[in-house]
């Protein structure tokens, strides 16, 4: 899979300029974050500090207080500004790179049908699925990699800028963090454990299901015996397409009340156990709001990028098992090839 692509033939500058673009655009969305946070809490204090010196100053109306109110205004000016800043590469690079990105995952998808469609023997009986496979897996593996794989990066980048400055910040709320996240992946792997299996064979019987209907369309007498009906020539197929989805729905369903109340509990932990300290006893462990601010979101940051992988179990599930077909497909392909072949190993590392 990688080698048809990033090895051979003309598409390999493209390719491996594509994969640096693909992975830059990553590594640039981490560092954004990581410089809006700290935007967020130099401006939270410059609101809390205009708000105290407001409160106790007693300012009344007149020259004082229009020079006053006029120094905070163009403070709040000047921190905006720097916000528009700091936004404004992302409003070119996100599209761009967005372009980019796309127009490189359907080279890759392209190069992998080329190559199945020259390894088909036309000669021997056609592979489970091998239509399907050819079109619809590949398809749905270059998704993959725009949504899961970018996902999976996104959080490796974001983890690596923000654990940093959260231990700097209070290493225990890293640690925290983490195990919140792992905790919330190995039990969403658990939960979500046969989806991969139960994806696959609903794969294969929808492929059943669309092979005979083509068939019905251009060679009916092939699916329809002598005196009986369409509807009776489908039914076995579709009382195992309705009992694979049935499966599917019921895990599918666990999975989901976990996540709906793991999505909720990332957004409450942090400020649990951040905003007691905007009251601690001691002044020493007094939280500014900016500091507060600035201390949850970098939670959140840390919390979510180790999280993200349990929030999109579905998604990752079934790009797992796009790469177990295309495993299969491949070894039918080529059967003198080593069996390891790198889709196996990105299905491996998934596992």
């Amino acid at each position: 899979m990688f080698r048809e692509f990033f090895a051979t033939g003309g598409r390999r500058c493209f390719a491996w300029t594509g994969l640096l673009i693909f992975v830059g655009h990553q590594i640039f969305k981490a560092v954004v974050k990581f410089r809006l946070n700290t935007w967020y809490g130099h401006f939270y204090d410059t609101l809390q500090q205009s708000a105290g010196e407001f409160a106790s100053g007693g300012f009344d109306e007149g020259d004082e207080s229009d020079a006053w109110r006029a120094a905070q205004r163009a403070k709040v000016w000047a921190q905006l500004g720097d916000f528009a800043i700091l936004v404004a590469p992302a409003v070119v690079v996100h599209p761009i790179a967005g372009y980019i990105r796309n127009r490189w995952v359907l080279a890759w998808r392209l190069a992998l049908v080329h190559a199945y469609l020259g390894a088909w023997d036309t000669t021997v009986s056609p592979i489970e699925g091998a239509s399907q496979r050819i079109h619809e897996d590949t398809q749905r593996f270059a998704s993959g990699v725009q949504g899961c794989v970018a996902t999976i990066l996104d959080a490796v980048f974001t983890l690596a800028i923000f654990c940093p400055l959260l231990a700097s910040l209070d290493p225990a709320l890293m640690v925290m963090a983490i195990l919140a996240a792992v905790g919330g992946v190995g039990i969403s792997a658990f939960i979500g454990k046969n989806l991969v299996g139960l994806e696959v064979n609903n794969q294969k019987a929808e492929a059943e299901v669309r092979r005979h209907l083509v068939l019905l369309e251009v060679e009916p007498a092939r699916v329809v015996d002598t005196g009986g009906s369409v509807p009776d020539a489908f039914r076995s197929r579709l009382q195992t397409l309705k009992a694979n989805y049935k499966a599917l729905y019921c895990n599918f369903a666990g999975l989901s009340v976990w996540l709906s109340l793991y999505d909720q509990a990332a957004v409450l932990l942090p400020y649990i156990l951040v905003a007691p300290r905007l009251f601690a006893a001691h002044a020493t462990d007094v939280l500014t709001l900016g500091a507060l601010t600035q201390t949850a979101n970098a939670f959140g940051k840390v919390f979510d990028s180790l999280s993200i992988v349990s929030e999109n179990w579905l998604a990752v599930n079934e790009f797992r098992s796009v790469l177990r077909r295309l495993r299969e497909y491949e070894a039918e392909l080529y059967p003198q090839a080593p069996r390891v072949h790198e889709v196996e190993i990105v299905a491996q590392a998934l596992d």
